[in-house]
Formats: structure tokens, C-alpha cells, sequence
């Protein structure tokens, strides 16, 4: 696991991608292995873990990937294009903790949980260490944050309960250009809050999620890809926006 964490750690300060999957030794077969490698990766990067995304998948249940601190923007945000250089937009909708979630022994229920969070337009930045990171198995993946590259953090909705967010309208702009335009309901788990309590009651055997962690909860539209120079807008109708300029 240490090797892998280096080997991770080294082309995230490098800016290059791995030309070949890691060393057999060192690959991640569950997800709390993949975890155990972020978490190595960021205690060499000295950086801290500021939120997660999540997805739900049938051969291993519940995959996360750290977002470090580092690597949260407020929508508006002008970003170096060259941190995260495979620029995958993916407009989604993620939650703030508003109160700390912790280890506990029974768990956490759907209304709990809503009463917890804060919800908000975000805009994932995908990027991986793996120069073929679609070719590279999942689990793999996972131990590279499941591809994040960076996170933009658009206004909170203290309102968002009284929205049917499984069937929003969602719209990407690059430089003031539709390139995705009212996609609605595309969200992989149908509600985007499903996988949130699905992370929460496999972290409260762990970490916990704790207040002002924002975790993401998966794409809406699949992936786009912008280019050095691009402006990005995502837009959730009648729900919010959230923007960034890729430097």
C-alpha cells in the first residue's frame, strides 16, 4: 500500500500521468484498500481530506474518493489548468455536513442524515494519475481518488428538500456555449441523496464525515472536456449555477 501511495503521490507533484497500472503488489483489491492508499497520499501531499465523492457500484459497494483541501474552489474561481490537466467537467449536486456525522454502532437514517446537510450545485474537475485511466479497473482507480482532479463549490440551498433533484434540468457552457443543453434526470441513482447515505453509514464504521466536509455524489451529464483558457458554467434550473475559469 506504501508503494502505491508514493507512486501516486510522485506523479500528483510531477503533473504526469503513469504510463503503465501499478505494481501488482501494490494494486487495491477492496475499497477500504483503495482508502487506505488516499489516505497515505494525502498525508505525503500534507494536505487534508475536505470532502468525498461517491459512487455505488455492484462488484465492490461503496467507492469514495478524497477531495483534498487544496483542491476546493468557490464557484467563480480561476484555476491552473495545468493541476489538473485532464479537464473532465461533470455538473453535479453535492451536500455540506452541517454537523459532524461520527463513528456510531447502528445507522444513520435517511432524515437524520437530511437534517445534516446543506445542499449545492457543484462542478467536478475529473482528472487521473493513469495516462489510460478509462482502461484502468475501477478498484484501481479508486485508490487515485476515483479520479479527482479538483472540486468548484457553488452557492448552498438551504431549500433543497423541497426539491425533486432526480429530475432536474441540467445545462454546461463553455465560454457562453451550450455543449450540454437541459439534460434532465441523468443521474446514475436516480435521487443524488442516495448515495450520500450510502457513504455516511459505510464511513460511520471509519472516519465519520465531518462539519463543512462536502461530498459529491456523481454526474449528471457524464463528462465534458475543456480545454486551458475555458470558462465553464453549469447550470441546475431553478436550482442554482456554479462557474470556473480554467487558467
Amino acid at each position: 500500500m506504501d508503494r502505491a501511495a508514493e507512486i501516486l503521490t510522485a506523479a500528483r507533484r510531477k503533473g504526469g500521468p503513469l504510463a503503465e497500472r501499478l505494481p501488482l503488489p501494490s494494486r487495491p483489491t477492496t475499497p477500504a484498500e483503495a482508502e487506505a492508499i488516499q489516505r497515505a497520499v494525502v498525508a505525503k501531499l500534507n494536505d487534508r481530506i475536505a470532502g468525498w465523492k461517491v459512487a455505488v457500484s455492484p462488484e465492490f459497494g461503496v467507492m469514495r474518493g478524497a477531495i483534498l483541501a487544496s483542491r476546493m474552489f468557490p464557484s467563480g474561481a480561476v484555476v491552473d489548468a495545468a493541476l489538473m490537466p485532464g479537464l473532465g467537467i461533470e455538473a453535479e449536486i453535492a451536500f455540506r455536513c452541517d454537523r459532524d456525522l461520527p463513528p456510531r454502532g447502528n445507522d444513520y437514517s435517511d432524515a437524520e442524515l437530511r437534517d445534516a446537510v446543506t445542499g449545492l450545485v457543484g462542478i467536478e474537475i475529473v482528472d487521473s494519475r493513469f495516462r489510460e485511466g478509462a482502461a484502468i479497473p475501477a478498484i484501481e482507480r479508486a485508490a487515485d481518488f476515483m479520479s479527482n482532479g479538483g472540486f468548484v463549490v457553488g452557492p448552498l440551498r438551504n431549500d433543497w428538500r423541497n426539491t425533486e433533484l432526480s429530475a432536474l434540468a441540467v445545462s454546461v457552457h463553455i465560454n457562453n456555449r451550450a455543449v450540454i443543453e437541459r439534460q434532465v434526470g441523468g443521474h446514475s441513482s436516480g435521487d443524488p441523496f442516495a448515495p450520500f447515505v450510502a457513504l455516511a453509514n459505510a464511513l460511520r464504521v471509519g472516519s465519520g464525515l465531518f462539519i463543512g466536509q462536502v461530498v459529491t455524489t456523481g454526474t449528471y451529464m457524464g463528462v465534458v472536456r475543456a480545454k486551458p483558457g475555458d470558462r465553464v458554467e453549469v447550470v441546475f434550473e431553478g436550482f442554482g449555477r456554479a462557474d470556473v475559469t480554467l487558467s
